[in-house]
């Protein structure tokens, strides 16, 4: 109290304890400035000094935090940069053209009073605007890059909506690579986020008719994965095959499960086994990776597809799918004979739960 008085008396100020210790100010005429209690405070800060004032955190019993669509957006891009891939951020205005040469039906949200007329469509997929990335890079002499992007995507309404629907979605784009890479990326993907991910044959619009699937989480369809389509691919310009993987964060929150356990590093050498499969195209190769994975049991820590072959040899209709399995213990290294006896449980788990023969 005596502080306050020592401040504002000086300056002209009036100031009267009051019995409950508030203090009454009077305003001098010459301060027109000073109109609130606020004004005095500020008055007395200036003249005891702003620097002699503790610095005191306002109580909150609830912090701030990042929602749960905003961790996954930060933890999506972590994985794609570690995968060796670029963030992209093309425009989200597309031109019919744009779509057309995608693969893509050209119905979409049009924009009433565009920038410009050729960019007067919102994009349905992030599809376009990462091959036109891809196609930039490729006429400038670098037609190997690998690139993502993180937006949202933009559905005409349909039945009595107004408004389009906005999902968000994550795609990734590897020019100059085959579909296993693309299928490498999602693996990694479901495995950092805890998903559990089937594929299923499918024939999406601008993808591989061949070499493509649908991601389902949970029995539901949440993505696509492949290959561009070669018409695609000579439309934009791009050479060789371009490897696609594209994702709804929706669908994959709800998947996640927040559950993934630790895996022990093993100390103990791996022995790798070999095994390639003729089956006929009708075949999903997720189907014949399920299987290996069961027969192989506990003591599979990888498997990967390294090899896809048609031509001489091989019968029409079909491919040779080859496959390396990485086989390890944490408590021992494995002898020649138990390799062998999980070698033989999957060869004798594909011949009989598939049409498929192994090849020598």
């Amino acid at each position: 109290a005596g502080q306050i008085s020592s401040a504002l008396e000086p300056i002209g100020f009036g100031c009267a304890l009051l019995a409950d210790g508030d203090h009454e100010v009077t305003v001098p005429s010459w301060r027109p400035d000073t109109v609130t209690e606020t004004d005095v405070i500020e008055e007395i800060a200036r003249h005891v000094g702003y620097s002699a004032i503790p610095l005191r955190r306002p109580a909150r019993a609830i912090t701030g935090s990042l929602t749960g669509r905003q961790t996954l957006r930060r933890r999506i891009r972590n994985i794609m940069v570690g995968l060796s891939a670029s963030e992209a951020m093309p425009t989200p205005l597309l031109s019919a053209d744009d779509l057309r040469w995608s693969g893509l039906d050209v119905a979409a949200v049009t924009i009433t009073n565009p920038l410009a007329a050729e960019e007067s469509l919102l994009r349905t997929s992030l599809r376009p605007g990462l091959l036109r990335a891809v196609a930039h890079n490729t006429a400038h002499r670098v037609p190997q890059v690998s690139l993502f992007e993180v937006g949202r995507v933009f559905t005409p309404p349909s039945g009595t909506a107004v408004l389009p629907e906005e999902p968000e979605m994550v795609a990734l784009v590897l020019a100059g690579q085959q579909a296993p890479a693309a299928v490498h990326a999602l693996d990694v993907v479901a495995d950092a986020l805890g998903v559990a991910v089937e594929l299923e044959a499918a024939e999406p619009e601008g993808l591989h008719p061949t070499r493509s699937a649908h991601v389902l989480a949970d029995g539901q369809v949440i993505g696509v994965v492949g290959e561009i389509d070669p018409d695609v691919n000579e439309r934009w310009g791009l050479l060789g095959p371009v490897a696609w993987l594209e994702l709804d964060l929706a669908g994959l929150e709800g998947a996640m499960t927040g559950r993934r356990t630790y895996q022990a590093v093993s100390r103990f050498p791996s022995a790798d086994v070999d095994l390639a499969f003729e089956l006929s195209d009708e075949v999903p190769a997720a189907r014949l990776r399920a299987l290996m994975a069961e027969a192989a049991g506990p003591l599979l820590v990888r498997l990967e597809l390294f090899d896809v072959y048609r031509g001489e040899g091989v019968a029409e209709g079909t491919r040779s799918l080859a496959h390396r399995l990485r086989l390890q213990a944490t408590d021992r290294t494995l002898t020649e004979a138990e390799v062998g006896e999980v070698r033989q449980r999957v060869v004798e788990a594909v011949v009989t739960g598939l049409p498929a023969s192994l090849r020598s």
